[in-house]
C-alpha cells in the first residue's frame, strides 16, 4: 500500500502480503474484524487502491443490514460489476432457479449448486491475479456467507488459485468464519502516535501535545470519531452524532431533503429513488462528505460510513422517517418485493397500512419460496404475522410459514408451528387448514416426533370425519403410521389400507398424487416385519415408478430408501449398490439434508459389511452432520447406534463415548435396552448391560414386527444367552427360526444374518444339530456376499457349534473353521473374534489357554470370583489386595479369550468343575 493508515502499520504488512502472494500466484483469504467505525473500510479501500495501482483486478460487494436484500446481495452486486464482467463472470450464475436444475430440484440443492458453480468462477477468473472484497459480512445472509465460507475453505485454502478474499465483519463474527478464514486481523483503537501523525497531516506540522490529549481523550482512539473531530472547527466533547447533524444542518433544505431519504433508503442509495435531485443539490452532499459517489456503479451512491447514516437517520422525526418508507415503497418496483416489504413495515401504523405491510410481506415470501430460499420465506412469513390482525389469515400464514420451515430443513420448529394451526382452525372449522397442519411433517423421526404428530392427525380426523377425499387419505395414512410406531400393527395395517384405497379413488385430482404417496409410505411401515419383504418391494417400486412420472423429489428419496434396506435384509448387495447410487444421484439432483441423510447411511452400512471400517467411520461421521443439520432428533442416537457396532467388531468399545442426550432420547425405547445392552456387555459393563435387559425382557415378545424388530429380537438373544436366561432364550429362538434366511443388516449396520443368532441360541438350549446347520447357513451367507468380518464371527460361532456337539470330526472340523476365522480377524483388526476363536483353538488342539494355562493363583481367584463373591470378599480369603485380584481376573480374561465375568462365569461352569 502506498499510504499506510496511521496506526495501522501492522495490518498494512499483512495486507501487503497477501497482495503480493496473490500477485506471485499464491492465493489467500483474509477477515478483518472490529466495531463500527474502528477503520475496516479504511483498510480495505487502501488495499484496493495498492491492487489498482499493482494492475490487479479487484471486486468489491458489501452485505446490506436492511432487510428486503435477497439471497447472495453482496455477490450479486460484485460479480455484475464492469470488473467482474471484464473477466468473464456474471451475476446470473447465483440465479438459484436455473442452478437447480429443473423445478423438481430441492432448494438445498439449488443452493449448493449456485455457491460451487461461483467459487469455481470466481478461481477460474484468477488465472493472472485476483482480489475479491466482501465488506459488513456480520449483515449478509446465510446463502452469502455459505458462499464466502466455502471459498476461503475449500477453494483458496486447498487449490490456491491467484486469488485474495478479503472480508470485514463487526463482532460477533458469522460462525464459523474465522476456521474457515486462515488470517484474521482485528484492528484496535489508535494510540497517541497515531493521533499526532493524524494532527500533523491535517495541519501540514508539529501538533502541540496539549492538542494531541484532547483529541485522544475525546475520542478514545476511535477512528471513526476521530475523523468526524478532526472535521469540526473545534475538538469538543460532543457526540459524533451531533457533529454530523450540524453538518448537515448547514447543508440547503434541497440537500437535507435529499439526506433525510437517502437515510431510510439504506446504506447503498439509488439515484433514482431519490427524485431525480439538481445537480447542484447533489453536488452540495456530495461535497459534506457524507455521502460518496460508487466508481464502479453512476446510478449508485453510498453512505461514507454506516454510523453517520445512522446518525441522519435517527436525528429524522418520526413521522418523517415513516413517510420516506411509504414514498420510497411506491416508488419501488413491485418485483424488488423484498424491499417493498420492508419500507411498508417501516410505514405501517394505521390498518390499512398495517394491511399492505402483511400483503408485501407474502409476496416477498412466495418470492424467496421461487427464489428457493425457505429461510427467507420463513421470515418473510414471520413478518407477516407480526402485522396481520384477521385471525383466519394469521391461521393460513401459519400453515404457509410451517411448511417452508419443513423445506428449511427445520422439523421441530415446523411442528411447533403446525400445532398452533390447530388451536386456530378447530374453533373455526376449517378441515382443510387442520388436515394441512397434520401432514406437513413426515417420514422423519417416527418414533420420536409420533408423539406430537399423534395428537395433530387425532384433532384433524375429528374435523375430516366421513370425508372421502385425498386430504382426508393424507390424514389416514399419517394416522396408520403413527399406530404402526405405536406397536398397534392390526390397527395400523386396516387404516394403512383405507388410506391407499381413498387416495387411488383420488389420484387425478389436484391433491391426489400426493395422497397416494402418503399412502404408499403408510403401507410401507405396516408391511415391516420379516414375513412382508415381497409387500414392501413391491410398495417401494411404485413409488420409485410414480415419482418418475410426477418428478416428485420424496417419492424417489423414500422409494430408494425402502429398496436399498429391503435389499440389506434379503442379502441382495447387488441391489443395494445400485440402490445407493440411485439415491446418491437423487440427492445430488435435488440436494436437502434427507436424501443425503440416507445415501451416507447406506454407504457408512456397505462399508461396515465388507469390512472397510475407516470409510465407515468417517461415513458415519458425514451422516451425523447432516442429520444435526435437519433437526432430526433420531440422527444422533442412529450414528451411536451405528458407530457401537463398528467398535464391537474391533474390540475398542473402550474408546466409544456415546452421548448422554442421544442415549436420553432413546432411552424408553426397546431397540436401545438391545442394541446398547450388547454394547455395554461388551464393553465390561455388565451391571448396566443387565440393567438394560431386565428392562427389555417384559417387552421382548410384544416389539411389533417392523424393520426395528430383527435387531431387537437378535441383540435380545445375545443378552438372554449372556445372562443364562435359558426361558428367554428358547422363546427367542422359536420366533427367530422362521426367518433364518434373511439378515439383520440395514442402513443401521450389518451385524450378519439372522442365522448366526439363531446358531447360538440353539446352541445354548442344547439343539446342537441345529446350531450347527444355522452356524453352516450364516457361513454360506456371509461368504456369498463377501460380508467378511461376519464371516470371520459365522466361522467362530460354527466353530463354537461344533465343538458343543462335539461329533465324530466335529473338533478337527471346527479347527479348520477356527483357523479361517483367526486368518480373516487379524487381517482387519477383529480383537474380539481373534481371541474368542484363538481360545477355542488352543482348546481343542490341547495347547491352552484352557485351566491349565492359568496359574494357581489364578485359578483361585476366577473360582472364586465366579460364585458372586466381590473383589474385596475374594481379596480378604486369599490375603491379596483388591487390584491383585483385578489384575488376576484381568489376566485370566485375555488368556482365555473372554470380555467380561459373565463369560468367565460360563467358562468356569465346564472347566473348573
Amino acid at each position: 500500500m502506498d499510504a499506510v493508515p496511521p496506526g495501522r502499520e501492522h495490518e498494512t504488512a499483512v495486507l501487503v502480503s497477501a497482495l503480493d502472494d496473490a500477485c506471485a500466484g499464491q492465493g489467500t483469504a483474509v477477515l478483518v474484524v472490529g466495531e463500527a467505525g474502528i477503520g475496516k473500510s479504511t483498510l480495505l479501500g487502501a488495499l484496493l487502491d495498492a491492487a489498482e495501482h499493482r494492475g490487479l483486478p479487484a471486486l468489491l460487494g458489501r452485505a446490506s443490514p436492511d432487510l428486503g436484500s435477497p439471497a447472495f446481495w453482496p455477490w450479486t452486486r460484485l460479480l455484475g460489476s464492469p470488473a467482474a464482467r471484464d473477466r468473464g463472470l456474471d451475476p446470473a450464475v447465483l440465479d438459484l432457479a436455473v442452478a437447480a436444475e429443473g423445478p423438481e430440484a430441492s432448494d438445498a440443492r439449488a443452493r449448493f449448486r449456485a455457491v460451487a458453480d461461483t467459487a469455481d468462477a470466481l478461481a477460474a477468473a484468477a488465472d493472472a491475479g485476483l482480489v475479491v472484497a466482501v465488506e459488513d459480512v456480520h449483515a449478509a445472509d446465510e446463502a452469502s456467507l455459505t458462499l464466502l465460507r466455502h471459498l476461503a475453505g475449500e477453494v483458496v485454502a486447498t487449490r490456491g488459485p491467484a486469488l485474495l478474499l478479503v472480508a470485514t465483519s463487526r463482532e460477533p463474527v458469522p460462525e464459523g468464519l474465522d476456521e474457515a478464514v486462515p488470517v484474521v486481523l482485528r484492528p484496535g483503537r489508535l494510540g497517541r502516535e497515531a493521533v499526532r501523525e493524524l494532527l500533523r497531516r491535517r495541519d501540514g506540522h508539529e501538533p502541540d501535545e496539549a492538542g494531541v490529549d484532547t483529541l485522544l481523550h475525546v475520542s478514545a482512539g476511535h477512528p471513526l470519531h476521530l475523523r468526524e473531530l478532526l472535521r469540526a472547527p473545534e475538538v469538543h466533547a460532543g457526540a459524533v452524532a451531533s457533529l454530523v447533524r450540524r453538518r448537515v444542518a448547514g447543508l440547503s433544505p434541497g440537500a437535507t431533503d435529499l439526506l433525510a431519504t437517502a437515510a431510510v433508503a439504506g446504506e447503498e442509495v439509488e439515484l433514482g429513488l431519490l427524485g431525480a435531485p439538481e445537480p447542484a443539490v447533489l453536488a452540495e452532499v456530495l461535497a459534506a462528505g457524507l455521502l460518496h459517489a460508487d466508481p464502479r456503479d453512476a446510478g449508485r451512491m453510498r453512505w461514507s460510513h454506516a454510523l453517520l447514516r445512522a446518525a441522519c437517520r435517527d436525528g429524522l422525526p418520526a413521522a418523517r422517517r415513516r413517510a420516506e418508507h411509504g414514498r420510497l415503497a411506491d416508488a419501488l418496483p413491485a418485483t424488488r418485493t423484498g424491499e417493498v416489504a420492508r419500507h411498508r413495515l417501516a410505514a405501517a401504523v394505521s390498518p390499512e397500512g398495517r394491511a399492505a405491510a402483511a400483503a408485501a410481506c407474502r409476496a416477498a415470501a412466495e418470492s424467496a419460496t421461487a427464489r428457493r430460499a425457505p429461510d427467507d420465506a420463513a421470515g418473510w412469513y414471520r413478518r407477516a404475522l407480526d402485522v396481520t390482525d384477521d385471525p383466519e389469515l394469521r391461521t393460513e400464514l401459519r400453515l404457509a410459514l410451517a411448511r417452508a420451515l419443513v423445506r428449511a430443513d427445520r422439523t421441530t420448529d415446523a411442528i411447533d408451528e403446525a400445532a398452533a394451526v390447530l388451536d386456530a382452525a378447530e374453533p373455526a372449522g376449517r378441515a382443510d387448514l387442520a388436515a394441512g397442519a397434520a401432514v406437513v411433517v413426515r417420514g422423519i423421526g417416527p418414533d420420536l416426533v409420533a408423539g406430537r404428530i399423534e395428537g395433530l392427525v387425532q384433532r384433524a380426523g375429528a374435523l375430516l370425519a366421513g370425508e372421502d377425499s385425498a386430504r382426508r387419505a393424507r390424514v389416514l395414512a399419517q394416522e396408520a403410521m403413527v399406530a404402526a410406531v405405536r406397536g398397534r400393527p392390526d390397527e395400523a395395517a386396516e387404516i394403512s389400507a383405507r388410506a391407499l384405497a381413498m387416495a387411488d379413488r383420488h389420484e387425478h385430482e389436484p391433491e391426489g398424487v400426493d395422497a397416494v404417496l402418503h399412502a404408499l409410505h403408510a403401507r410401507y411401515e405396516v408391511c415391516g416385519g420379516p414375513g412382508h419383504v415381497d409387500a414392501r418391494l413391491a410398495v417401494g417400486r411404485r413409488t420409485i415408478a410414480l415419482g418418475q412420472a410426477t418428478q416428485r423429489p420424496e417419492a424417489l428419496v423414500w422409494g430408494h430408501v425402502w429398496r436399498i434396506d429391503d435389499a440389506f435384509e434379503l442379502g441382495a448387495t447387488d441391489v443395494v449398490d445400485v440402490g445407493i447410487e440411485a439415491l446418491g444421484a437423487v440427492a445430488d439432483r435435488l440436494g436437502g439434508s434427507l436424501a443425503r441423510w440416507h445415501e451416507l447411511r447406506a454407504r457408512a452400512a456397505r462399508a461396515h459389511l465388507v469390512g472397510r471400517y475407516e470409510d465407515a467411520f468417517v461415513l458415519a461421521g458425514r451422516f451425523r452432520d447432516v442429520g444435526r443439520r435437519s433437526q432430526d432428533p433420531t440422527a444422533e442416537p442412529l450414528y451411536e447406534a451405528f458407530v457401537s457396532l463398528l467398535h464391537r467388531d474391533l474390540g475398542s468399545l473402550a474408546a466409544w463415548r456415546p452421548g448422554g442426550e442421544a442415549f436420553a432420547r432413546m432411552r424408553h425405547l426397546p431397540i436401545f435396552w438391545a442394541t446398547a445392552g450388547v454394547a455395554y456387555l461388551d464393553r465390561g459393563d455388565e451391571e448396566l448391560a443387565r440393567t438394560l435387559y431386565d428392562e427389555l425382557r417384559p417387552h421382548l415378545f410384544a416389539v411389533p414386527h417392523t424393520n426395528r424388530w430383527r435387531p431387537v429380537a437378535c441383540c435380545g438373544s445375545e443378552l438372554a444367552v449372556a445372562f443364562g436366561d435359558t426361558e428367554v432364550v428358547g422363546a427367542v429362538l422359536a420366533q427367530l427360526r422362521p426367518h433364518t434366511a434373511l439378515r439383520g443388516d440395514s442402513s443401521t449396520g450389518c451385524p450378519g444374518p439372522v442365522a448366526r443368532f439363531a446358531a447360538a441360541a440353539a446352541r445354548h438350549v442344547g439343539e446342537h444339530d441345529e446350531a450347527v446347520r444355522l452356524a453352516e447357513q450364516a457361513v454360506t451367507s456371509d461368504r456369498r456376499l463377501g460380508a467378511v468380518p461376519g464371516l470371520a464371527r459365522s466361522d467362530l460361532e460354527l466353530g463354537r457349534s461344533l465343538a458343543s456337539r462335539a461329533g465324530t470330526g466335529d473338533r478337527e472340523r471346527a479347527r479348520g473353521v477356527l483357523d479361517e476365522a483367526r486368518t480373516v480377524a487379524r487381517r482387519l483388526g477383529l480383537r474380539p473374534t481373534l481371541e474368542g476363536a484363538s481360545a477355542l483353538l488352543a482348546e481343542l488342539t490341547g495347547l491352552g489357554p484352557g485351566a491349565g494355562s492359568l496359574t494357581a493363583r489364578e485359578r483361585e481367584t476366577v473360582a472364586l470370583v465366579v460364585t458372586g463373591l466381590a473383589n474385596r470378599e475374594v481379596a480378604a480369603r486369599l490375603v491379596i489386595s483388591e487390584r491383585t485380584v483385578e489384575s488376576h481376573v484381568r489376566h485370566a480374561l485375555a488368556k482365555l479369550g473372554l470380555h467380561n465375568r459373565t463369560q468367565l462365569a460360563a467358562w468356569a461352569a465346564d472347566a473348573l468343575s
